[in-house]
């Protein structure tokens, strides 16, 4: 691994977290979301993305499953209870799976307990089960996970760790939830891989071990510091960010655009997501960022022929050489992924992790110019935000 990724130590701690996982639960995790016909996910922010990037996967899976998202406009119920016996009796037994670090948030617990009042109503506890990923099993939904299904933990930053604040305490331990949100990411797509290939559940530590070993190669590659520190140099300037791509690379676009948010917002500009209602029209200067795996998507190469004839930069992560896309971009970065029609595809994980050093070699370079954000700030930002 390259010497300024080395030093990046929370990428390591992922790595070790995910190789400390308690094998039993994650057989029993495996096993409800085998057994399930469809999957449910659940989840807030950036932990919703590292969910929803392998369950767009499972969804485009030749042997997947049948994955039905709350926010989708033909979820047949206002919240699980209601929708629990029709989603049943159209598809089968299901799965609710839920991704929440601290165990608390809002909508995955609203929806967890729906669910489980469903379920003691009825006495039906073979086809539903609650999945809960966690990393706090005193947590509110911990606890409905051990009850109504399975609870896995996987650990997150280290609070007991006292480190120093500014960029040596981001090499170390990444920007808020940085270690759970990648660590389930990876765990996820094993999942999801395992699934496709109708593994055994004995071999699933092999799987993500593998996965955690391939994903981190990215960073052997001297050109991806190099792409790195080129983003950095666009977005120290003062404008606005774009970020954009469809299905999983749309899960990745929002992933890095909360990341990159808390720092462009702290300077007075502002970062948003293709498709969003808030969109506003791009100034010259401004900057489009994409995730596209063929680089060829027709309504992705559209955006960004629009957002160029309107003076924006073009900045994109592709998983192939002399695509649309690249050809257009001022900067482009192909990540080579083996990959075949109906199964996960390991791109956009490997796109995600590319991207989760942006923020911290952001603040490093501005602190060379004498400007020192703690980490106080990003969780006042974010505490404001999660009290609108």
């Amino acid at each position: 691994m390259l010497k300024e990724i080395a030093e990046l130590r929370y990428l390591s701690t992922v790595k070790e977290n995910l190789f400390e996982l308690d094998e039993e639960s994650l057989k029993n995790f495996y096993y409800n979301l085998v057994s399930a016909r469809v999957i449910i996910p659940t989840g807030e922010g950036r932990s919703k993305g590292a969910l929803s990037i392998a369950c767009s996967e499972i969804a485009k899976m030749e042997r997947g499953k049948l994955v039905l998202d709350r926010s989708d406009i033909g979820f047949p119920g206002r919240d699980l209870y209601e929708a629990a016996p029709i989603i049943r009796k159209r598809y089968g037994p299901f799965c609710l799976l839920v991704n929440s670090g601290s165990g608390k948030a809002l909508i995955p617990l609203i929806d967890s307990q729906k669910l489980a009042q469903y379920i003691v109503d009825t006495g039906n506890n073979k086809d539903y089960k609650i999945n809960v990923l966690t990393s706090d099993p005193d947590s509110p939904l911990a606890k409905l996970g051990y009850k109504f299904g399975t609870t896995l933990l996987l650990k997150g930053k280290r609070e007991h760790e006292v480190g120093e604040e500014g960029i040596r305490e981001f090499r170390e331990r990444g920007i808020l939830g940085d270690i759970y949100e990648l660590g389930s990411a990876v765990l996820f797509e094993a999942l999801a891989e395992a699934i496709n290939n109708d593994a055994s559940p004995e071999h699933l530590k092999q799987y993500i071990d593998n996965l955690t070993i391939d994903v981190l190669k990215t960073f052997d590659n001297p050109k991806a510091v190099e792409f790195l520190n080129a983003i950095t140099d666009e977005l120290e300037r003062r404008n606005a960010c774009f970020f954009g791509g469809l299905g999983s690379g749309l899960e990745v676009a929002r992933m890095t655009a909360v990341r990159i948010g808390h720092i462009k917002r702290i300077l007075g500009d502002w970062v948003y997501v293709v498709r969003d209602t808030n969109l506003p029209s791009p100034r010259t200067g401004d900057i489009f960022m994409v995730i596209s795996y063929s680089g060829e998507t027709e309504v992705v190469v559209g955006w960004c022929r629009n957002f160029k004839r309107m003076g924006g930069k073009i900045i994109s992560i592709t998983g192939n050489e002399n695509s649309s896309i690249g050809a257009i971009s001022d900067l482009n970065y192909v990540i080579p992924t083996e990959y075949k029609k109906g199964e996960p595809n390991r791109f956009y994980l490997k796109a995600t992790f590319l991207l989760s050093p942006l923020p911290i070699f952001m603040v490093g370079r501005m602190e060379q110019r004498g400007f020192s954000i703690p980490e106080y700030v990003f969780k006042w930002y974010q505490s404001v935000i999660s009290i609108i």
